[in-house]
């Protein structure tokens, strides 16, 4: 048991950074260590091949169990500021690993708010920080409209992760992590003690109904 670090670093672009990686990572795995029983993961980092906006630093992917995927935009500076994004990111995605040893991230559009929800508040119990801009509801979103469709398709396979998640074409596009959090803190607020790491393995349809608290 434990974390396999993996630095695609063939050619040298992450050199420079190497031993802050290598620290954030251990800090972040003798943390968690703390808060959950060991898992075995292979954590794999690369530098980043186009510059990304400052807020996305330090990018992050789980497509499956037991494996990490982060990404550093080296032309963003070098090793100040570099510890913080990283144990940001570590955390939402290692709640994503904990989410795929049990239900999964999920293929609905329930299912991925709630994965999203879940691990983006992860991220705040695990440490202080203010909320990333996608943690906030764009301008102009119509919330209760957003909440009835989200209800809608709920159990949609067929949904457009992209826009919901990602997108700007509408304002309501891009909401899904807005959305996401704010669902799964409107079930946390009725379950005293509870956590997102608790509820790491909680099915996403025991979510559902929050988003007909329309208040």
């Amino acid at each position: 048991m434990g974390w396999t670090l993996h630095l695609l670093n063939a050619r040298g672009r992450l050199s420079a950074i190497e031993h802050e990686l290598r620290a954030a990572l251990a800090e972040a795995e003798a943390r968690l260590g703390e808060v959950v029983p060991a898992v075995a993961l292979d954590v794999v980092i690369r530098a980043l091949d186009h510059p990304m906006p400052p807020e996305l630093r330090v990018t992050g992917a789980s497509y499956g169990p037991g494996r990490m995927e982060l990404g550093i935009d080296m032309t963003q500076g070098g090793a100040e500021g570099l510890r913080h994004e990283l144990l940001k990111t570590v955390y939402h995605e290692f709640h994503h690993i904990l989410r795929w040893d049990g239900p999964g991230y999920g293929e609905t559009l329930g299912a991925a708010l709630v994965s999203e929800g879940l691990a983006q508040v992860f991220v705040h119990e695990m440490m202080e920080c203010p909320p990333e801009p996608w943690e906030v509801m764009p301008p102009g979103v119509d919330l209760r409209a957003l909440c009835l469709r989200a209800h809608a398709e709920f159990d949609a396979t067929g949904y457009d992760h992209e826009a919901w998640f990602f997108g700007a074409d509408d304002p309501q596009d891009g909401a899904g992590y807005a959305l996401g959090r704010m669902l799964v803190e409107r079930v946390l607020a009725t379950r005293p003690g509870a956590t997102a790491l608790g509820m790491a393995g909680e099915p996403a349809a025991g979510f559902r109904e929050a988003l007909l608290v329309l208040e």
